[in-house]
């Protein structure tokens, strides 16, 4: 995967989706698989690129899954859901009692009352404590039924219009087409899982790459709601969408509402056309955190935390190479790398060990590194903004790496200073000049937990 600045990728996506006919129907739009394909193929995901029949004359398309429904003789287990369906991706943390908890989903579990929900594990090595794992229930093996035709009529005439408009390369349309082939199977996996059921509602994080599961829910009246995951920004690929995509907007697969943990993040997602504001609700801080009591007694340190994020790991492991010469000129300083939960390349990261740099991944909650911590280093990230109300001095990475145009909003946003790579932040941080944080409030960006507005927006009433 190649690493591109997200400020580059908007627009060429702005420029190859200019034209909403081209990426859909009267009925739908298909602007976000199309933004997957056409991403995968801006940074070189070959990987991405899956075979299948789309383009096949629909009744081979159909007769192909009929054979595949015989092979597998056309049965699967059914299961039972209940009225509240959870979607968890299995980021946990480790309480006081050392027990796993759903960092998303842990407090909204509880607050609508555990008998009514049926959780699904997204991850196979999940430590949530769900009911079932979805790897277990994406076996679809009967042939499709009217509903299925009919969207795969609507995916096909997408695809069509997209080959006949000359607006996309043969290399684009083809990680195009994997992606619809994605968004095709996932509806069929979570329709045939929810059809027939008694389930209301759906709760998940990122509306992005969950297509398939919002076209399911639409088809069979089931709301769908998604809490905020963690950053949103202004440049993001699937958040705060030009004025360009208003007219398809509300045909492209977004959910009914979207949760968000303060007034800070909803005005955000106002400067886009993608969400009305009665559709963002301020739930407040539902992240599940450690007790206060259980933290209280942590005292500061002369640390510096580092807070990875996802598939940057050359970024990151070269900036901490280079800091760690910084820190050598301070003996009594130590370093602490945070991984991100989902990180896939962890063993770049604890060769830095040989440096003196220690490693910590989920046995170590973020809130216990940030009220120990005196500086907290990143790029761009939602650590930031944790980070908040800590006594802590946030330093945003500059002009370094491949997302240098996002990791300047930060220091915008006024939510971490600038730290270039050729500056030692302990000196930095000694010399007092350090007021990052003023123009953002901790309240105005993680607001109080509000039960009754979230019980409200899930339709549980007040």
């Amino acid at each position: 995967m190649e690493l591109v600045p997200f400020s580059v990728i908007n627009e060429y996506l702005k420029q190859k989706l200019l034209h909403p006919s081209r990426y859909g129907s009267s009925k739908y739009s298909f602007l976000k698989v199309f933004q997957h394909g056409l991403y995968f193929h801006f940074t070189k995901q070959k990987q991405k690129i899956i075979f299948n029949y789309l383009g096949l004359p629909i009744r081979i398309q159909r007769f192909i899954y009929w054979i595949k429904s015989k092979k597998t003789n056309g049965t699967s287990q059914r299961i039972q859901l209940k009225e509240f369906l959870i979607l968890d991706p299995g980021r946990v943390v480790q309480d006081e009692h050392q027990q796993w908890r759903s960092i998303y989903f842990d407090q909204i579990a509880q607050l609508i009352g555990r008998d009514k929900i049926t959780i699904i594990n997204q991850r196979e090595d999940s430590k949530v404590p769900g009911d079932f794992m979805l790897r277990d229930l994406s076996q679809v093996t009967s042939s499709l039924d009217p509903t299925e035709v009919e969207l795969l009529r609507e995916v096909n005439k997408a695809l069509g219009s997209a080959k006949h408009s000359g607006q996309f390369t043969a290399d684009e349309r083809r990680q195009i087409q994997s992606a619809m082939h994605i968004f095709f199977e996932e509806f069929r996996v979570y329709y045939n899982l929810l059809k027939g059921q008694p389930t209301k509602k759906i709760l998940f994080i990122c509306h992005y790459h969950n297509e398939g599961l919002i076209a399911a829910a639409k088809y069979l009246g089931i709301e769908s709601i998604e809490f905020q995951h963690g950053l949103i920004a202004s440049n993001d690929l699937y958040y705060v969408y030009h004025e360009q995509f208003a007219s398809v907007i509300s045909k492209a697969f977004f959910p009914e509402k979207i949760m968000v943990y303060g007034p800070y993040w909803k005005r955000i997602l106002e400067n886009g056309c993608e969400y009305h504001s009665y559709q963002i609700k301020v739930a407040g801080d539902y992240l599940y955190r450690l007790n206060k009591q259980t933290t209280d007694s942590i005292i500061k340190e002369n640390l510096i935390v580092v807070c990875a994020q996802k598939n940057m790991h050359d970024d990151y492991v070269t900036y901490v190479q280079q800091l760690m010469q910084h820190t050598a000129a301070y003996p009594d300083w130590k370093v602490v790398v945070k991984l991100h939960p989902l990180e896939k390349n962890k063993a770049a990261y604890y060769a830095l060990a040989e440096l003196g740099a220690e490693i910590r991944d989920i046995e170590t909650p973020l809130d216990t590194l940030l009220k120990q911590c005196k500086i907290h280093i990143s790029i761009y990230s939602t650590t930031f903004y944790d980070a908040l109300g800590f006594d802590v001095c946030n330093y945003s990475v500059q002009e370094f790496g491949s997302m240098s145009d996002y990791a300047a909003d930060m220091i915008q946003e006024g939510v971490a200073l600038p730290l270039f790579l050729h500056e030692n932040p302990i000196t930095k941080y000694h010399s007092g000049n350090n007021d990052s944080h003023s123009q953002v409030p901790r309240n105005d960006v993680y607001s109080s937990f509000d039960g009754p507005t979230l019980r409200e927006a899930i339709g549980l009433g007040s």
